[in-house]
């Protein structure tokens, strides 16, 4: 067995941007810049998920712009509510039924609106390195989650039946298919279990976040560790905590800024 070659770089620094999961893992694996023990925690996660709509006419939203339409009247309260409907293929994996009910469905899909649920997150979640130093994550969905998942499904639901939807389905296990817009109230009072939604999640922000105290931070307001001189960590993981909203101009222009600041400091 050949010893593996040995590569030296010598560089007057070094940029990590694996983003929000591959940055703490790398950390993690090397043992660096972990002396607050913030490596790999606050990790949210925008989680999500969804509520379609059966129309008289065809709607063949999956035709149309991803996240073309929006609506942004709860966003205040940590809701966003995007277009988002899916191809045939995933469209038949997502809906919550089987049988007679499902292949009804799925004859009359250029019929179907469906509209996603995502939600600024007070859970955090953390990134370890699991077995073979594959990635480990772990969270939590709180009630407070829960809450703010339901209510956007059920102001969904009010909006489609507004629009002249003829039913609404949410995308949860055994939930019921509503009739009409007096059934939403009852459905939205029934306190659901975590377990009982159909759940995705975007945008993982905050496993090296960013921070002026060294005890609670992996990197400084110059983007630079705060235990690695000239090691800058620029992606999502350093994003403090969740914008609600699809972070990639945060993202962009947090790397902008780190751009000039290193350049200023190395020219």
């Amino acid at each position: 067995m050949t010893d593996r070659p040995e590569t030296h770089v010598r560089a007057r620094a070094v940029v990590l941007a694996g983003g929000a999961i591959p940055s703490p893992l790398f950390l993690l694996s090397q043992d660096l810049c972990n002396a607050s023990g913030q490596v790999g925690r606050n990790l949210s996660l925008h989680p999500a998920t969804a509520v379609s709509a059966l129309f008289d006419e065809p709607i063949r939203g999956y035709e149309t712009a991803l996240q073309g339409y929006g609506v942004d009247q709860f966003h205040r309260d940590g809701i966003l509510l995007l277009g988002a409907s899916p191809p045939l293929s995933l469209g038949a994996a997502m809906l919550p039924f089987n049988g007679r009910r499902l292949t009804e469905i799925m004859d009359r899909f250029d019929q179907v609106c469906t509209f996603g649920v995502m939600i600024e997150d007070e859970s955090r979640g953390r990134v370890r390195r699991g077995p073979g130093g594959r990635p480990l994550l772990t969270y939590w969905i709180g009630e407070h989650e829960r809450d703010r998942l339901q209510r956007g499904m059920a102001r969904l639901a009010e909006i489609y039946f507004a629009a002249g939807a003829r039913r609404v389905m949410p995308m949860m296990a055994g939930a019921p298919i509503l009739e009409n817009a007096g059934e939403v109230t009852a459905w939205e009072a029934r306190k659901r279990r975590a377990a009982e939604f159909f759940l995705t999640s975007f945008h993982p922000l905050g496993t090296c976040r960013m921070g002026s105290d060294p005890r609670k931070s992996v990197v400084g307001l110059d983007h630079q560790t705060h235990a690695v001189r000239d090691l800058y960590i620029v992606d999502g993981s350093t994003v403090p905590g969740p914008p609600a909203v699809n972070p990639q101009e945060t993202i962009m222009a947090m790397a902008h800024r780190a751009s000039e600041l290193l350049a200023a400091r190395l020219t």
